[in-house]
């Protein structure tokens, strides 16, 4: 007997189309919530822990960074833990430096960076019409400051937790010295015990795993190196230009090249106020011409010449990613995230392509 032979009643009804769309939606839309309830639940978890968190990825990053000079020390037959300990010591001294530094650069000075601050507003104030747009400048500059501190902070300091901060911050940073020393000793085995955990076959694992290292490393690297070159150049010109907080600004604008985009906006004003509070209207001009020439030009021939396509991102993909990382981690955040966007693209790159040649000064596959 056929179908068409059968009797009426042992034909199962159809489903009315609109109803299996609906019953589609629903489910698809059942599958976005649960995405954002996961997300969420991270996001949550990640700020309320905060100072833990922000430590140990501090300390993934550096160890990833680093593992190469240790390996390098090693040909040199230099014992792997002498090497990791000689650089965490290294890398403590100059911690320490760079917070020297800051404090007497940024902290120290910062009465007479707000008059300065004050007095440039003043200067932009004078050049609009109708009485420009504030009538007190210094009130200007407190109600920035005080917007700024937890924009710079990020979502992690409104969160409640268990734990004080300092508390949560000194036992990240215990925890976070011994995992870098760990990731510097162990490299080879971290990445194979990862690569089996990936999901992927093992070989695809570690080929994902040193990709990963690549982008962070040489993205950090031409980073760096494109951050000294523009600070000299804008730290050569204030001292030659006579300007103050010359310190400040050179903290300023080193902290700052590590934001795309976003950066280059904050410390190029906040260079240019310097400026505009303290100099003569040469000046001003002066400081404006070497700052477009260091964050436009300077910085795309060196980055450029740094940096291959893989690491190149949109302007739009990069904005996004520095305003999110700012919400999340603050100033940190907004560091991390370009290499980490960068990141997750070199892992679907591979995911595609898993013939595709791995970039220059990646560890060996683990065998």
């Amino acid at each position: 007997m056929t179908t068409d032979d059968r009797p009426a009643s042992s034909i199962p009804p159809r489903e009315h189309p609109t109803r299996e769309r609906v019953r589609e939606w629903g489910s698809t839309a059942w599958r976005y919530v649960g995405i954002l309830l996961a997300v969420s639940m991270t996001y949550t978890l990640v700020v309320a822990f905060s100072g833990l968190v922000v430590p140990l990825v501090l300390a993934a990053v550096v160890g990833t960074l680093c593992a190469p000079l240790v390996a390098r020390l090693e040909r040199h037959r230099v014992p792997r833990q002498v090497a990791a300990l000689g650089l965490i010591a290294a890398l403590l001294v100059l911690g320490f430096v760079a917070l020297f530094v800051t404090v007497n650069g940024v902290v120290d000075e910062a009465i007479e960076i707000r008059a300065v601050m004050s007095d440039g507003v003043d200067q932009i104030d004078s050049w609009l019409p109708d009485g420009g747009f504030t009538s007190d400048a210094g009130a200007l500059v407190d109600e920035v400051e005080d917007q700024g501190r937890p924009i710079f902070a990020g979502a992690a300091s409104w969160a409640t937790t268990i734990f004080s901060s300092a508390v949560a911050f000194g036992i990240g940073a215990f925890l976070a010295l011994f995992m870098v020393y760990y990731i510097l000793v162990d490299w080879t085995t971290v990445r194979g015990w990862l690569a089996r955990h990936l999901g992927v076959s093992e070989p695809m694992g570690v080929l994902i795993i040193d990709d990963a290292v690549s982008v962070v490393r040489r993205g950090f690297g031409a980073l760096t190196v494109t951050s000294v070159i523009i600070t000299a150049v804008i730290g050569s010109a204030m001292v030659l230009l006579g300007l103050p907080l010359v310190a400040s600004a050179v903290v300023v604008t080193f902290l700052m090249s590590y934001v795309p985009y976003l950066g280059a906006i904050v410390s190029g004003g906040f260079v240019l106020l310097i400026a505009l509070g303290s100099g003569s209207t040469a000046d001003v001009w002066i400081m404006l011409a070497v700052v477009l020439i260091a964050q436009n030009i300077i910085q795309t021939l060196v980055g450029n010449r740094l940096t291959s396509d893989r690491l190149k991102l949109h302007p739009l993909s990069s904005i996004v990613s520095s305003v999110t990382g700012v919400a999340i981690a603050g100033l940190l955040g907004a560091m991390l995230s370009a290499p980490a966007l960068a990141l997750g693209m070199a892992v679907a790159k591979r995911l595609r392509d898993p013939e595709m040649v791995l970039g220059e000064g990646v560890d060996p596959p683990v065998s």
